[in-house]
């Protein structure tokens, strides 16, 4: 006969307590694995999305595209994703610089996220465009572009046009590691026709060093070159090694852009 046994023969409370135990034991085993389930699902965090609101606008050419408004005002900042993300790249960023004052709106590019049509990048320009309108319905009477990657050649393409509205005025473009072109969008036209404020950032261990310096260059010398260390690549600047260098830099150049004049 086993110990258990015959402590259990001297006292019938004992095994009963311990079958209460057990029980207990699993039973909280039981929660804290579904807790750590829980927790550890890699669901995304859903602060930046709700704090944002949903709106819906249509480009030129008929694609409908989903997007998030942050804040209010009338000083505006829009801001393109980069391949292959989606608006989400940016909440973080939106939310603090509509903490400061401004309106800002993320938005899918046809094709990503929340937008419909197919991923045509040689046609996200007209995003951008039809961004611009959003943006000045929602109130805003000046727009600063940010664009990361492609989304920052494509800022700049709609930026040049964007330049003769007489609606809503465009106060400057900042990129993070834009090249000059990407599958067919190119912003080598439409550089040395822009007359804001210009700002192109990149880190100097990746591709979109050489794009900065040839845009820079495109601008004849008009706009604001910055190279940091590193390697990290568009909205990656922002959670990197040099992330609060870069949103100094970016932040800076807003409100530089849009002050009262």
């Amino acid at each position: 006969m086993t110990r258990l046994s015959r402590t259990a023969l001297r006292s019938p409370v004992l095994p009963a307590a311990l079958v209460l135990a057990v029980a207990l034991g699993l039973l909280l085993s039981g929660c804290g694995g579904q807790a750590a389930s829980t927790s550890s699902s890699g669901a995304p965090p859903t602060v930046a999305t709700s704090s944002g609101r949903t709106v819906h606008f249509t480009t030129e050419d008929g694609i409908d595209l989903g997007g998030h408004v942050f804040g209010s005002g009338r000083d505006g900042v829009i801001l393109c994703h980069m391949y292959p993300a989606d608006q989400s790249s940016w909440y973080l960023t939106a939310q603090e610089l509509a903490a400061q004052g401004y309106l800002v709106l993320t938005f899918d590019f046809r094709g990503y996220g929340q937008s419909g049509g197919q991923k045509e990048i040689d046609k996200i320009d007209r995003d951008v465009t039809a961004a611009i309108t959003e943006i000045r319905t929602e109130g805003a009477t000046a727009v600063v572009l940010a664009g990361a990657s492609m989304g920052g050649t494509a800022a700049l393409i709609a930026g040049d046009r964007a330049q003769a509205l007489s609606s809503i005025r465009l106060a400057g473009i900042a990129t993070l590691s834009a090249p000059v072109e990407f599958e067919g969008l190119s912003a080598a036209d439409a550089v040395p026709h822009i007359l804001v404020p210009l700002l192109f950032i990149a880190a100097t261990g990746d591709v979109g060093a050489a794009g900065a310096r040839q845009l820079e260059q495109l601008s004849f010398g008009k706009g604001e070159l910055q190279i940091l260390p590193g390697s990290d690549h568009g909205t990656n600047l922002l959670s990197g090694s040099q992330g609060p260098k870069v949103y100094q830099l970016l932040v800076g150049f807003i409100k530089t852009c849009l002050k009262t004049l």
